[in-house]
């Protein structure tokens, strides 16, 4: 996989674009920046040790993404996803997340089980407390490390980009009941794969994304958060 997927590995040997697309994605996933945050180049550059002319070329890239908003004469802004894409994502998520569930309940082995069964133990508390951030990472994790199992490089990278689209879906429209309820969600998912039903498995898969939509509190709501300012620490943090 590409390294500017993939992550990981030693970021000093990474060129300053990739540093810095890799970090904004990372803060996405974690729930660490909210949709509306402005992304100033005098900060980035700075922080990054490098010039505007290459924070620009990471903004583009990650405007490509559609996770980056480019406003005219204003700068660069964490994207805020509207009612209508957070629909959009969380049916093109379906379709990829059928796909790689069934791979991976045929091929799973136990080991692989228990890492899975580990996230969901590690990350139960934080749901339930509704601690957001958390919650979010947590989600984004599960879902990651599932996929991840299928081996299929092109379902990953195409996966990836809709779950750091669905972070700041949460981040905007998430509550604290529908973070709440992710444990027995992920639980039966678990169940479902441990008894080796692919087809089960792709359903269980496609109600835990139907409810997670579900739980959305999308009422009034404009996809236009109000413009916050980028903490200074938290891409390099």
């Amino acid at each position: 996989m590409s390294k500017i997927y993939a992550g990981g590995g030693d970021e000093a040997d990474l060129d300053a674009e990739t540093r810095i697309i890799l970090a904004v994605r990372r803060a996405i996933s974690a729930g660490q920046v909210a949709a509306g945050t402005k992304l100033p180049e005098e900060l980035l550059a700075e922080q990054f040790g490098t010039s505007r002319a290459r924070i620009r070329i990471a903004l583009q890239h990650l405007a490509f993404e559609n996770l980056v908003e480019q406003k005219r004469n204003r700068g660069a802004f964490v994207a805020a996803p509207t009612a209508r894409e957070a629909q959009d994502v969380f049916a093109a998520r379906q379709v990829i997340e059928r796909a790689t569930t069934e791979i991976v309940t045929r091929t799973i082995t136990t080991r692989q089980v228990n890492m899975l069964k580990a996230i969901i133990v590690e990350r139960e508390r934080e749901w339930s407390m509704g601690r957001r951030e958390l919650a979010i990472d947590g989600i984004s994790m599960f879902h990651r490390s599932l996929a991840a199992l299928a081996h299929n490089e092109a379902l990953s990278i195409a996966l990836e980009r809709l779950i750091l689209r669905t972070s700041l879906i949460l981040g905007l429209y998430g509550t604290s009941r529908g973070l709440a309820s992710a444990p027995p969600r992920y639980w039966a998912l678990i169940g479902a794969i441990e008894l080796g039903d692919s087809a089960a498995a792709a359903k269980v898969m496609d109600q835990c994304l139907f409810d997670m939509e579900k739980e959305l509190d999308i009422r009034d709501q404009a996809g236009k958060p109000e413009e916050r300012l980028l903490r200074p620490d938290i891409l390099i943090s």
